[in-house]
């Protein structure tokens, strides 16, 4: 689904909006999110904010992947609440 950020098209986007679509799902809080018109990357934080997708992100979203992962398959339940 990711698709090669354009920025002809992401000048396009920025009038007429951006259509994010999740391409990745983290965990329960994060996702990165990708345009389906122009292929800019997003994701949210644990905080709730709204970033752009770069190498740090990146690399925090695969730290929590693996957490996530790891807490499932030991059958730790997680509640946020």
């Amino acid at each position: 689904m990711r698709k090669k950020y354009s920025p002809i098209k992401a000048a396009r986007c920025s009038i007429t909006k951006h259509n994010y679509q999740v391409s990745h799902v983290v965990n329960e809080r994060v996702q990165e999110m990708c345009c389906s018109k122009c292929g800019k990357q997003i994701t949210n934080t644990i905080y709730g904010e709204v970033v752009p997708l770069n190498d740090l992100h990146l690399q925090i979203n695969e730290a929590l992947n693996d957490v996530a992962r790891k807490r499932q398959k030991a059958g730790l339940v997680v509640s946020y609440s």
